[in-house]
Parts: C-alpha cells; sequence; structure tokens
C-alpha cells in the first residue's frame, strides 16, 4: 500500500515554485498541503497556483497542522531557525543547501537531528541528477581506472535571475552555489582538504568575488578543484573527471554526460572518432534532457533524492544526504573564503 505523507514547503521563492512544489506534487507517496511564507500574499499566491490547501505566514500554525515532512526553501541565515524547532516536533526535514551561514548554527542542527525521531537531510541534488549517477556508475564498475582529478566548472552571468538576499551573505553568490560543486567534489575524490584558494575581487557593487580557485586534496591522490567566474556573458556549469582509462564532461544543466575512453596514440583518426563520439552523447544526451524539461521531469535529480529520503522516514535507515554531511560541505565553503580573506 501507499504509504502517504503530508508536506509543507517553507519558503515560496523560485526553487519552491520551480523545484520543490512540482516534485513533492509528482511523488505519489506525498500529499502536499502546505505552503509557508513571511509574506503572506507571496504564500497564497503560491498556493492558489499549484492547488494547495493551506497557506501560512506564521511557523507556529504549519508545525500545528502536523505535517510529516517540510522542505526548507528559504534565504541560508535562516534554515536553523525552521529546521531545528520543526525536528523538535518530530517532522522530518529536507533542507537546502547550504546548510547555514555560520558552522554554529550548523553544529546546532547536527545536535537537534541526533535527538530527534525524525529525519534530517540536506538538498544536494546534483548527486542524484542523472548524469552524475551515470558517472558514478562508470567509476564503481572500474571503467574509470584509478580517478585522479575531478574539477567543477561555473560560468555565471549576471544577468540571470539572481535571488535578492544573496548580497547578504559572505562571498555574495559564492557562499550560495559553491556548495554543488564542492559535494559533487567530495563524493568523486572523498574528502576536501583545501590545498589553496585565490579569489578575484569585483570593483562593482552586488557580488563581491569576479573569480575564485580553489584546490583540494582527497583519498589516494586524488585531487580535485572548482574554478567559478561571475562576468561570464552566459550561465554554465560543467563538472570534469578524469581516471587513468577514461575521461567525462557533466553538462550540469542538459544533464547529460559525454564520456571517452583511453587513446592509444592520439591520431588524427583517432581524434576524429573522439569528437564524432562525443558528439553523439552529447546530441542524444540533449535530446533526453529537453523531453524532460518540455514535460516539466527535469529536477536536476530532486525527485531521486526525495524519494530516498522518504525510504529513511519509513525504515529510519540514513537519509541520502545526512546533516553531518551538509556541515562538512559548510566547512569547506568556510575554508575556501577564509583562505581567499588571509591572502
Amino acid at each position: 500500500m501507499t504509504v502517504n505523507y503530508e508536506a509543507g514547503v517553507v519558503g515560496c521563492g523560485a526553487n519552491a515554485n520551480d523545484r520543490h512544489i512540482p516534485v513533492l506534487k509528482s511523488n505519489p507517496r506525498v500529499s502536499l498541503s502546505t505552503v509557508f511564507d513571511q509574506h503572506r500574499s507571496v504564500a497564497e499566491d503560491t498556493a492558489r497556483e499549484h492547488g494547495v490547501e493551506n497557506a501560512y505566514d506564521d511557523f507556529e500554525s504549519v508545525l500545528a497542522s502536523d505535517p510529516d515532512l517540510i522542505t526548507i526553501c528559504t534565504p541560508p541565515p535562516t534554515h536553523s531557525e525552521y529546521a531545528v524547532p520543526a525536528l523538535e516536533a518530530g517532522t522530518s526535514v529536507l533542507c537546502e543547501k547550504p546548510m547555514a551561514v555560520e558552522l554554529e548554527e550548523a553544529k546546532r542542527m547536527v545536535s537537534t537531528a541526533e535527538h530527534s525521531e525524525a529525519e534530517f537531510g540536506m538538498v544536494h541534488n546534483l548527486l542524484y541528477s542523472r548524469s552524475v549517477q551515470k558517472a558514478a556508475r562508470l567509476v564503481n564498475n572500474g571503467d574509470f581506472g584509478d580517478i585522479r582529478y575531478v574539477k567543477g566548472v561555473q560560468f555565471s552571468s549576471s544577468r540571470r535571475d539572481l535571488p535578492s538576499w544573496y548580497t547578504d551573505l559572505p562571498g555574495g553568490l559564492f557562499f550560495d552555489e559553491s556548495p554543488h560543486h564542492l559535494y559533487l567534489v567530495d563524493a568523486f575524490i572523498g574528502g576536501l582538504e583545501l590545498v589553496n584558494a585565490t579569489a578575484t575581487e569585483s570593483d562593482g557593487p552586488g557580488q563581491p568575488l569576479e573569480s575564485v580557485t580553489a584546490t583540494f586534496e582527497g583519498t589516494n591522490e586524488r585531487q580535485g578543484q572548482l574554478s567559478i567566474v561571475y562576468d561570464a556573458p552566459l550561465s554554465e556549469w560543467f563538472f570534469v573527471i578524469c581516471g587513468t582509462e577514461r575521461l567525462a564532461v557533466v553538462d550540469i544543466f542538459r544533464d547529460t554526460i559525454v564520456h571517452v575512453g583511453q587513446e592509444s596514440e592520439h591520431s588524427p583518426r583517432e581524434v576524429l572518432q573522439t569528437a564524432l563520439s562525443g558528439i553523439a552523447q552529447f546530441g542524444y544526451g540533449v535530446v533526453k534532457s529537453g523531453a524532460r524539461t518540455l514535460q516539466g521531469e527535469a529536477s536536476f535529480g530532486l525527485d531521486t533524492l526525495l524519494d530516498q529520503h522518504l525510504n529513511a522516514m519509513e525504515s529510519t535507515a540514513t537519509p541520502p544526504v545526512t546533516p553531518e554531511q551538509g556541515r562538512e560541505i559548510l566547512s569547506g565553503t568556510h575554508a575556501v573564503l577564509g583562505e581567499i580573506r588571509a591572502e
């Protein structure tokens, strides 16, 4: 029999409307009954648009409705404000990244989760995207040989739609978006020991950093890196995985992967074959991801992560992304910013 969980969404911004609410509504085990926003009109508009019964502007009313699960989509400084009382009330939580702003707040959230019967998980959704999951399967099957190097690359345009609150975060957009790159790097190299970090500061208003590059060491001499440029002409994200026997590039926004095996002599014929293979893989992937987008199914792994979180709620198993992992990624963000400030 299908288990039905009553769910609520906390924060009614773009991420909630474009990702969380559609994914919750499409899951047969979930009944989305409540939305919350500190601005009542925003909560009511969201409830009306998505056919949700209850709209609140006070969080106590959300908890009084006794949901089984809430997802937190508010700005990072407020995450603990909602996660802690929900966990204390026995409500399971899926919290957007970054976990918090201050490490002490993250520590408090972890401690509360340890003493709660409810499940607390982090939304590190790209780990569960189709392309990253395929890369993980290839790695686990030994297709890559030994992983030597991975790299998250972000080109970011200021002309895209940005949240109003990002300028209040340490490092601006870096603090909000770098966790995606950090948890991908961590997953494939097995650690985030910071080696070095550099940045170029911006002279203009808004985003304080023009670019950031950081290098990390993982297990077994694996190295990871992230490079972010904030004044690019368009926004694109990629993740590169280099092993001794295979190389892959994951196109994050199109949720597709291009991977090629070890070459023998780097002849013109071999170079052409590699190019044709890459073009074919990319084209096929774009068609598939485009179809999912048109059908409203482009969730970038959030659907799979939600399913696994519900499984944990049913069985009291470990959530797919634990609060300890969320705190580790937050520590990585702070380490990079600390290295930059020390320059």
